[in-house]
């Protein structure tokens, strides 16, 4: 009984003393967080734009220091908020913010030096030590954090405090908050867990680390039933509930088996898998850029953002894609897809980070780690343009040659242009010579408007990248962006209007503000570039290349326009090419670029192949969402310019014979022109082993005795 007594007296006056220290230091002051939070930020795709971003809809992610996600009580399973009570503090919403009887334990044990971790702490204490303390167990830490949580009770409603709590305690994996947890552990967002899932959460508080039941399934199952039988006890579920909860087994059904989140850029595996690595460093290089933003706000603050990536179509153009470069060895491509508006709504790369081993994106040349690739005859509208604002007609006549020398029109060097496949033609309009990508006709078109209107063409257009001052530009020898051209192009689609090509729609803050807005924009503005019937013109013309030219593969039920595009060697090959609501250029080629793509399923790779092939692929897909509309058939060009008849070579001639030509031009062609079937591509010199026959512009001889290869004539030249 005296035992019992002197007991009683000594907790009574321990309780007093600390009871006494307590109202000393109820004085204290709530001090400032001893650390910042740092929250995870989600990146979703356009489905999600009018709803709200979560992680279990997120495709990418950007973090720091592990996962954190913070959510609202609402936005919590009730089951969750139950387990973690019922297993953390049973009283919590009944005391002021500290158990006296468990400071008295821990105090006990502390100095006692039992090493329990228990403590006896409250929520509100727990949450008081993680944010406002350090984790130092000392008797005056502990009497601190009993007065700050006090304090803080005064301040806080409970359901606040529980909130705070719930997105701060870490939960292993590298998850921080309830949110992450729920998405490390089970991938669903907070609001779906399960009662085991809850219970199982809310065991791992204490000592995450040593109860993940991917690697101790034992102790949390142990700990799972402790937090069960605790909902139990205090009247959250029923026997029955905690009953079937605690049989719930272990496997890929019931608990996900990956490993933690690590810091940085997190792309989903659904989304990686068609193209997303790419879209999402692009994005978080974007948002580094953008003022008010910045590094430190996209890893550690919780943004939402919003891309104008249409899933659908992503998908679709990746499939595209890899439907039609099926195999191992193939070469690899890049698709990017704009709509009226600007909005990228699909981008592919490349093959992908882990599959080509490399992280260049090919869809953005420089911007993407790479330096672009030629765009070959894809170029050639931009001379089209100019030629056309200048005032002349499309029906003005070119030559088409087999060669052409344009004396120092390469940098000061005579300028050497081929058509491709040993390819003849006689007289033909402008028109014709775009349909069916003559490279020797585009040289004079070239001399006609000047190599600076061309360049300046191409730039005001969308073409970032630079554009050297040299006529063999408008062959395409530039190195640009698959982006660049799906912008510049959808320039003519939208009546010369540049409508700039952009990815985020909107970034918000955890709160919810729009901190960013697209639309907003003053960068994104639409400017007017051309007339419209200057791009609508260009626009007329382009529709023959897929009607009659060098793309005659790429029609699709709406009316559509377009360019095809191969350089030297068959090293680059493109197609870009747009409808009236949605634009996609599609390059193709070899890592290093120096390996040619001369035998790919069988087959000499040019634009009118394999890209256009891609092309027409997603564009079936793309034009379910959007609604075409008829081109308009337009020249505002009124000169209508003569040929020059001085570049005509009259085929064909013997192989084996040799010939001198005399002072003067030469005799008209020998038969009148008939469009070939089939495309041309880009080259800057003949071909090995092809005529060599040379006709010297503004020359007042031809180059004398000149021995020439089989001429291909008009109307004979096979589809390519």
């Amino acid at each position: 009984m005296r035992v019992r007594q002197a007991v009683y007296v000594a907790i009574l006056l321990a309780v007093a003393m600390i009871g006494g220290v307590f109202v000393l230091l109820n004085a204290v002051d709530i001090p400032a967080p001893s650390r910042e939070l740092k929250f995870t930020s989600l990146v979703c795709t356009a489905d999600v734009a009018d709803g709200q971003c979560t992680p279990s809809n997120s495709v990418a992610q950007f973090s720091s220091g592990g996962s954190r996600v913070e959510v609202t009580l609402d936005e919590m399973s009730p089951y969750l908020i139950d387990a973690v009570v019922a297993g953390e503090d049973r009283d919590f919403f009944r005391h002021n913010g500290v158990d006296p009887w468990g400071i008295t334990r821990a105090v006990v044990r502390d100095l006692m030096g039992s090493g329990s971790k228990q403590g006896g702490s409250t929520i509100t204490q727990q949450y008081v030590k993680n944010v406002y303390l350090t984790q130092e167990r000392t008797f005056t830490r502990k009497l601190r954090e009993a007065a700050i949580a006090v304090k803080l009770e005064r301040k806080l409603t409970k359901r606040q405090i529980l909130e705070r709590y719930l997105n701060e305690i870490f939960f292993g994996r590298r998850a921080y908050g309830v949110e992450a947890a729920a998405q490390a552990y089970f991938g669903v967002d907070a609001s779906e867990l399960t009662l085991a899932q809850s219970a199982y959460l809310a065991g791992l508080i204490r000592a995450p680390e040593t109860a993940d039941a991917k690697l101790a399934p034992a102790e949390a199952t142990r700990r799972r039933k402790t937090v069960l039988v605790a909902m139990q006890q205090v009247g959250y579920i029923s026997a029955e509930q905690a009953a079937a909860s605690d049989k719930e087994p272990w496997d890929a059904k019931h608990l996900l088996d990956r490993p933690p989140a690590t810091n940085g850029t997190q792309v989903r595996p659904q989304f990686k898998a068609i193209g997303g690595d790419y879209i999402a460093e692009w994005v978080r290089r974007q948002l580094n850029d953008i003022p008010g933003i910045g590094e430190d706000a996209v890893y550690n603050q919780g943004l939402r953002i919003y891309l104008t990536i249409d899933p659908t179509l992503q998908l679709a153009a990746h499939d595209a894609i890899t439907h039609t470069l099926d195999r191992p060895d193939d070469p690899t491509a890049a698709l990017v897809s704009v709509d009226d508006t600007g909005k990228v709504i699909a981008m592919v790369g490349g093959k992908g980070y882990q599959q080509s081993g490399s992280e260049v994106d090919f869809a953005l040349g420089r911007q993407g780690g790479g330096g672009g690739r030629q765009a070959g005859s894809t170029f050639k509208p931009f001379a089209l343009a100019a030629f056309v604002e200048q005032g002349n007609s499309v029906k003005s006549q070119v030559t088409g040659p087999l060669n052409l020398v344009i004396p120092k029109g390469d940098r000061g060097a005579d300028w050497a242009v081929t058509n491709y496949n040993n390819e003849q033609f006689g007289v033909m309009t402008v028109e014709e010579a775009t349909w069916h990508s003559v490279n020797t006709a585009y040289a004079q078109i070239m001399q006609t408007v000047g190599r600076s209107a061309v360049n300046d063409m191409a730039k005001k257009l969308g073409v970032s990248a630079p554009v050297p001052a040299y006529n063999s530009t408008v062959l395409g020898t530039a190195d640009v962006s698959v982006l660049d051209m799906a912008q510049a192009y959808s320039t003519f689609a939208n009546h010369g209007t540049l409508k700039p090509a952009h990815i985020i729609a909107k970034v918000e803050a955890t709160d919810g503000s729009v901190i960013y807005d697209a639309a907003k924009d003053p960068k994104l503005a639409a400017s007017p570039r051309l007339s419209p019937d200057v791009a609508d013109t260009v626009s007329s013309v382009l529709t023959g290349v897929l009607k009659s030219g060098t793309a005659t593969n790429a029609q699709i039920k709406q009316p559509a326009a377009g360019k095809t595009g191969t350089t030297d060697n068959n090293q680059n090959a493109w197609f870009v090419g747009y409808t009236c609501a949605v634009t996609a250029s599609v390059w193709m080629g070899n890592d290093p670029v120096q390996n040619p793509m001369d035998n790919v399923h069988g087959k000499k790779v040019t634009g009118g192949t394999f890209p256009v092939d891609i092309w027409k692929r997603f564009m079936v897909e793309a034009t379910k969402k959007y609604k075409g509309c008829p081109f308009r058939t337009v020249d505002v060009g009124t000169k209508v310019l003569p040929p020059n008849l001085e570049t005509l070579v009259c085929p064909p001639i013997d192989p084996t014979t040799t010939t001198t030509t005399t002072t003067g031009p030469p005799p008209p062609p020998c038969q009148p022109y008939i469009p070939p079937a089939g495309s041309s591509t880009t080259t800057t010199t003949p071909p090995a082993g092809g005529p060599v026959t040379t006709t010297v512009v503004g020359a007042s001889t031809t180059v004398p005795t000149t021995t020439r290869g089989p001429t291909v004539t008009a109307g004979t030249v096979p589809g390519h």
